[in-house]
């Protein structure tokens, strides 16, 4: 896993920390593919694979963020 994730850099609003030794989020609830955790892919629009159509969207504070958010199940 690496430490970095740029979805947490960017401020992603979907960005919800590490599960598991996974970063994971609303569209990659099992994981983020390292492509878009290394900032190599922007995800600004879905993945071949994915299994929804949830993207990256700048967050206007961390306290916006899926991860700040009371864990409660996914919105």
């Amino acid at each position: 896993m690496s430490k970095n994730c740029n979805c947490f850099e960017r401020m992603c609003k979907h960005y919800n920390g590490v599960e598991a030794a996974n970063h994971v989020c609303r569209a990659f609830q099992k994981g983020i593919p390292y492509e878009i955790i290394t900032g190599a892919d922007e995800h600004l629009s879905p993945t071949p694979g994915q299994e929804n159509n949830i993207v990256y969207e700048k967050a206007k504070s961390y306290a916006e963020m899926e991860m700040f958010k009371p864990k409660r199940g996914f919105i």
